[in-house]
C-alpha cells in the first residue's frame, strides 16, 4: 500500500534531519518541505484506499504517490549509504583522506540537492491531485473511515467445535471409512473453492473414532503446482515423524520409482488413512496412487478436489484394488449459515435483535458459502454491534459489488476483497506481502512476523515491542479469514499458516497491482522497470532475468528449492545492485558460502541463511550496522566474529543445528552451539539467543554477560559450570520477560545450581539438562509454563511433586531425571497434559497412574527403563493415541503380547489404536 511506503520514507526523513542535519547543511530546507507534504498525503492515503477500488483516477493517483515515495526512499539511503562510509583514519594517510572524503561529500552534497529537488516537484504536483480527490471524496471518505473501514482489532476468534453445517456429511463420511471392507477405499469430497472441503475433511481427520481406526495418518497438500518428488518426500517426511524418527538422509537423493517403491513398503503391513488436499488433475492423482499399497488393511484414502473428473477417478471400481464413493460439498442451509455468522461475530453473546434484518440481507448475498460467510463474519466482528449504521453499510456494499454476479466462485473473491478492504490500514500491505509465497505453502508464522518487522509493515505501541504488535496483526488477519491456521503448538499458539487458494490469487493480483511483491516470471514475461521486493517461489532459471531492473531491490526472499546455479545468479545481482537490499532470505538455497556482496548492503535488516551449508561468517558483517535478524539456524557456523558486536540493533541471533534424534520434545543434548564474543552484553537490543556456550573464557564473563541483555524472550546457553551458578541466577533475575530458557551444564555429572528465587511469569517452554540436588524451588510457581524437559538430573525425589499442578503443562520429558523405584501420577493432576515422555529411568520399577489424571494425554514415549508391569490403571487415559515403547526389557513386552492375547477386547489398551515397540532394529506394532 501507497501508506505504508510513505510511513516508512517518512520515518527514513525523520532520521535522516536528526543524524545527519550537519552534514546535509541547507538541504534539510528541502527534506522538511517534502516531509510536510508526504504527512499530508499519508493522512488522506488512510482512507482514500477505501474508494481506490472503485476509481481508476484516483487509482493512478496513489500508484505515483507510491512510487514517489519509493524513489525518494531510494534518493535517502543511497545518501545515508555514503554517508556511513565516510570515515576518516589518524596521521598523515587520514589527512589525505579527509580532503578526500571532503571533495566527495561536496559531490555527494550536490546529488543529494539536484536528487531532492526533483522529489520536492514530483511531490507538488502529487499534491496538488489530492487536494482535488479530497474535494471530490471528502463527504464519502470521512463516512467510509468511521464505519466499514474502521472498528476495532480486536476480533472473536471462533472456535473450532462451533463450526456448523457439517456434522451431518462428517457422519456420513466416517460410517463409510470405518466399515469393515478391508480392500482399499477412496473417498472423494469434490466442491468448488471455497465451500468448506478443507473444514469438514479436517474435522474427519481429527475425529478421535478416525485417529483411533488407523495405525498410520498423514495429510498431504498437492496444489496446482504438483511436484511429485516434493510430495513423496513431504509423505516419507511425516510417516517418520509419526514414529519420531528422522527421514533416512538416502531418500533425499532417491529417484520417483525408488521414493514410491518406499512408501509402498512402509505402509504394506500397516493399516494406513490418507488425506491428499486440492488435487487439480487426473494426471495428479496417476501419479500419487501408484505409492498407496492395498494388503487388506482397511486402509483409507480421502481426497479433496475441484474438479469432478479427479473425483470419480479415485472413487470407480474400476480403479484396481480400490473403491469408494464420491461427496459432493453442498451450500449450507439458512439456519447452519445463520449460526456461522453469529459465531464469527458475536461468539457467546447474544445476537442484537435489531440487527436481524441487516444479518439477513448480509446472508441472502453469500448464498450459503461456508468462506463468504466467514469473511464477512469477522469483517462485522470489527463492528460497533449497536450500530444498525455499520452493519448497513456493510448490507449496502455487498449488495453493490456482488451485484450481477451469479458464479458462486465470483461472489466469494468479492466478499473475501470487501474483507480484505475493510482491513485497517496498516494490515493491508501485510496481507498483500503474503503473496511471496507459493500456492498451498505452511508458512513459519515466526518467519513471517520478522519479515513483516524487517520490512518496516510494523511500529512498535505503548509497551508492546514490533513482533508483538505483529502478531496481533497475525490473529486479526487470521479471524478475517484472510490466513488460516494449519498448526499450533500444545499451548494453542500458532506454529504454521496457511492461505487459502482464492485468497492466495487475489493476494498476487493486488500485489501485482501495486508493485507489493514481484515473483520469479517465465521467458515470455516482463519485470516492471523497478523492482523493489523479489520472491522466488518456484525453481528460478536466473540467466534470463533482466537484472537491472532488480539493481532498486530491497528484498529478496527464497520459499523454493534451487539448483547450484543460484550461488552465481545471487552473486550476479548483488553485485549489479545499488546496495539497498534490506531483506536477504536465503533459507534452504545451495550454498556453501556467503557473497562477499552481501556485506556492503548497509541497510540490510533481515539476513537469513537457515538450512545452508555456510560454515563461516566473515569479520565484514560489521558493517551491517542496521541488522535486526541473523538467522543461521541449521547451517555449520560454530562461532562468530567479535565484528558481531557493532550490530547495536540486533534483536535475533539464532546460531544452531539440531542434530538427528529419536525421540522428545527438545533434543538439546544434540544441538550444535556457538561460541559467542565475551562481551555479548553489548547486545541490549536482543530478544532471542541461542544457543551460546557459557564455558569460553575459563571465567563466568559470558553468563554475567547475559544479565545486560534485558529485552530477551528466549535464551538457550550450554555448557555450565557449578561454579556459574550465582552470576547466572543473578543473570536470570533480570531477564523478566523470557519465554523460552534451555540450560544445559558442561559434563553429565556437573550440577547446574538453580535454587535462588526467580521470576518468569511469562516462561512457557523450560529445558535443564544436567544434575540438580533439587527441582528448583520456582518452578511451580510458573502458571504459563507449557513444556517442560529434565534431562539427567539425577534427582533422588519424585519430581511429579513439583511439576503436577502447573496449570498450562502440555508437554513433560523425563530422561534421567530421578533415580527412585516409583513415579506418581495422582488424581485430578496433569489435566492438559498431551506428551510425555519417559526416558532410561533406570531405578523405575512401577508408576502409579491414578484416576482422573492426565485426562488429555495423547501422546507416550516410554524406553530404557526397568519396569516390571505396566500401570495397571493407564485404561483410564482414554485419549491415548500413541504409545511407544523403546527398548524395554524383553519379558515386560512379553508379557504385554501376553495380556493382550488373553485379555482380547477387554485389555485395558485395546483403546490405543498405536502402539509401537522399538530397538535397534526398528519399530513393530504390537
Amino acid at each position: 500500500m501507497a501508506e505504508s511506503a510513505v510511513s516508512f520514507l517518512l520515518n527514513q526523513l525523520a532520521t535522516l534531519t536528526q543524524e545527519e542535519i550537519q552534514l546535509l547543511g541547507r538541504l534539510d530546507e528541502n527534506v522538511l518541505d517534502i516531509q510536510k507534504q508526504l504527512e499530508l498525503m499519508r493522512a488522506f492515503l488512510q482512507v482514500a484506499d477505501a474508494e481506490e477500488d472503485g476509481d481508476l483516477q484516483l487509482q493512478t493517483w496513489v500508484k505515483q504517490v507510491r512510487e514517489v515515495a519509493y524513489d525518494a526512499e531510494d534518493v535517502v539511503e543511497t545518501f545515508m549509504l555514503q554517508f556511513a562510509n565516510l570515515q576518516a583514519e589518524d596521521g598523515f594517510c587520514g589527512c589525505v583522506q579527509k580532503i578526500y572524503l571532503y571533495l566527495k561529500n561536496l559531490r555527494m552534497r550536490h546529488n543529494i540537492a539536484s536528487d531532492l529537488e526533483n522529489i520536492k516537484r514530483r511531490v507538488t504536483n502529487i499534491s496538488e491531485g489530492r487536494e482535488k480527490f479530497q474535494r471530490d471524496f471528502d463527504v464519502q471518505l470521512r463516512s467510509s473511515s468511521t464505519s466499514l473501514f474502521g472498528g476495532r482489532v480486536d476480533a472473536i476468534l471462533v472456535d473450532e467445535a462451533k463450526l456448523v453445517g457439517i456434522d451431518r456429511p462428517k457422519e456420513l463420511l466416517i460410517k463409510e471409512l470405518l466399515d469393515d471392507e478391508t480392500q482399499l477405499k477412496a473417498v472423494s469430497v469434490w466442491g468448488m473453492g471455497g465451500s468448506g472441503k478443507f473444514t469438514l475433511v479436517k474435522r474427519i481427520y481429527e475425529d478421535e473414532r478416525v485417529k483411533g481406526k488407523f495405525q498410520c495418518h498423514a495429510w498431504i497438500t498437492v496444489s496446482q503446482s504438483f511436484d511429485i518428488m516434493k510430495l513423496l518426500k513431504d509423505l516419507i517426511r511425516k510417516l517418520h515423524d509419526e514414529i519420531k524418527e528422522s527421514m533416512p538422509q538416502e531418500l533425499e537423493r532417491s529417484q520417483e520409482v525408488e521414493l514410491k517403491e518406499f512408501v509402498k513398503e512402509f505402509l504394506s503391513e500397516r493399516q494406513y488413512i490418507r488425506v491428499f488436499d486440492d488435487i487439480w488433475s487426473t494426471r495428479s492423482w496417476d501419479a500419487l496412487k501408484h505409492a498407496l499399497p492395498d494388503k487388506n488393511m482397511s486402509s483409507r484414502v480421502i481426497l479433496t478436489t475441484r474438479t469432478l473428473d479427479v473425483a470419480n477417478l479415485a472413487s470407480r471400481p474400476e480403479y484396481p484394488g480400490c473403491h469408494g464413493r464420491v461427496h459432493e460439498m453442498e451450500a449450507l442451509s439458512y439456519e447452519d449459515s445463520w449460526k456461522l455468522l453469529c459465531n464469527k461475530t458475536f461468539g457467546d453473546e447474544i445476537f442484537p435483535p435489531h440487527l436481524q434484518d441487516c444479518a439477513d440481507g448480509i446472508l441472502d448475498k453469500c448464498m450459503g458459502l461456508p468462506l463468504a460467510i466467514d469473511a464477512v463474519g469477522g469483517l462485522l466482528a470489527m463492528k460497533d454491534k449497536n450500530s444498525i449504521e455499520e452493519w448497513s453499510t456493510v448490507c449496502s456494499y455487498l449488495n453493490t459489488k456482488l451485484h450481477g454476479y451469479s458464479d458462486n466462485l465470483e461472489r466469494i473473491r468479492q466478499v473475501l476483497l470487501i474483507s480484505y478492504y475493510d482491513l485497517p490500514y496498516d494490515l493491508k500491505t501485510c496481507v498483500l506481502y503474503l503473496s511471496i509465497f507459493p500456492e498451498d505453502h505452511m508458512i513459519d508464522y515466526m518467519r513471517l512476523i520478522r519479515l513483516w518487522v524487517a520490512e518496516g509493515f510494523v511500529q512498535g505501541k505503548e509497551r508492546l515491542t514490533k513482533e508483538e504488535v505483529a502478531l496481533h496483526y497475525l490473529e486479526a488477519l487470521i479471524n478475517r479469514s484472510l490466513i488460516q491456521v494449519a498448526e499450533r503448538y500444545p499451548d494453542g499458539r500458532v506454529k504454521f499458516c496457511r492461505i487459502h487458494d482464492i485468497v492466495h490469487e487475489i493476494l498476487v493480483s493486488k500485489s501485482n497491482e501495486q508493485n507489493i511483491v514481484n515473483t520469479e516470471i517465465g521467458r515470455d514475461s516482463k519485470l516492471p522497470d523497478k523492482v523493489r521486493r523479489f520472491a522466488i517461489r518456484t525453481s528460478i532459471d536466473g540467466g534470463h532475468l533482466e537484472t537491472n531492473r532488480l539493481k532498486y531491490l530491497r528484498s529478496l526472499i527464497l520459499t523454493a528449492s534451487v539448483d547450484s546455479r543460484f550461488e552465481s545468479f545471487l552473486s550476479k545481482l548483488l553485485s549489479g545492485s545499488r546496495k539497498l537490499l534490506k531483506v536477504l532470505d536465503l533459507r534452504d538455497a545451495l550454498l556453501g558460502k556467503i557473497s562477499n556482496e552481501v556485506f556492503k548492503h548497509y541497510h540490510l535488516t533481515y539476513l537469513s541463511l537457515r538450512g545452508t551449508e555456510v560454515k563461516v561468517i566473515p569479520e565484514s558483517i560489521g558493517q551491517l550496522q542496521c541488522l535486526e535478524t541473523l538467522d543461521l539456524k541449521g547451517t555449520e557456523v560454530i562461532s562468530l566474529p567479535i565484528e558481531i558486536l557493532k550490530l547495536k540493533r540486533l534483536r535475533h541471533l539464532l546460531v544452531y543445528k539440531y542434530k538427528p534424534g529419536i525421540y522428545g520434545a527438545l533434543t538439546f543434548d544434540n544441538v550444535q552451539s556457538f561460541k559467542a564474543p565475551y562481551r555479548i552484553g553489548c547486545l541490549s537490543s536482543l530478544q532471542k539467543l541461542c544457543f551460546i556456550e557459557a564455558d569460553q573464557m575459563g571465567d563466568t564473563t559470558i553468563v554475567r554477560e547475559i544479565g545486560k541483555l534485558t529485552q530477551l524472550r528466549r535464551l538457550g546457553i550450554r555448557k555450565l559450570r557449578r561454579e556459574d551458578g550465582k552470576d547466572f541466577c543473578s543473570s536470570l533475575k533480570k531477564l523478566t520477560e523470557l519465554r523460552s530458557l534451555a540450560v544445559s551444564s558442561i559434563r553429565e555429572d556437573e550440577i547446574i545450581e538453580l535454587q535462588d528465587a526467580l521470576d518468569f511469569k511469562f516462561l512457557r517452554t523450560l529445558y535443564l539438562g544436567g544434575r540438580l540436588e533439587k527441582v528448583p524451588q520456582w518452578i511451580p510457581s510458573l502458571h504459563s509454563l507449557s513444556t517442560v524437559v529434565l534431562r539427567r538430573n539425577m534427582l533422588s525425589n519424585d519430581p511429579l511433586e513439583s511439576l503436577q499442578d502447573l496449570p498450562r503443562l502440555a508437554c513433560l520429558e523425563l530422561d534421567e531425571t530421578f533415580e527412585g523405584e516409583k513415579l506418581e501420577f495422582k488424581a485430578e493432576k496433569f489435566q492438559r497434559l498431551k506428551t510425555l515422555v519417559i526416558w532410561r529411568l533406570n531405578g523405575l520399577r512401577k508408576i502409579v497412574v491414578e484416576k482422573c489424571t492426565m485426562p488429555n494425554l495423547d501422546w507416550l514415549f516410554l524406553g530404557n527403563c526397568k519396569l516390571v508391569e505396566l500401570p495397571i490403571d493407564f485404561e483410564h487415559l482414554n485419549k491415548l493415541r500413541y504409545f511407544q515403547i523403546s527398548y524395554m526389557a524383553k519379558n515386560f513386552v512379553e508379557a504385554l503380547e501376553n495380556q493382550k492375547r488373553s485379555e482380547g477386547s477387554n485389555w485395558k489398551l485395546a483403546h490405543v489404536r498405536n502402539i509401537l515397540v522399538g530397538d535397534e532394529q526398528g519399530w513393530e506394532y504390537l
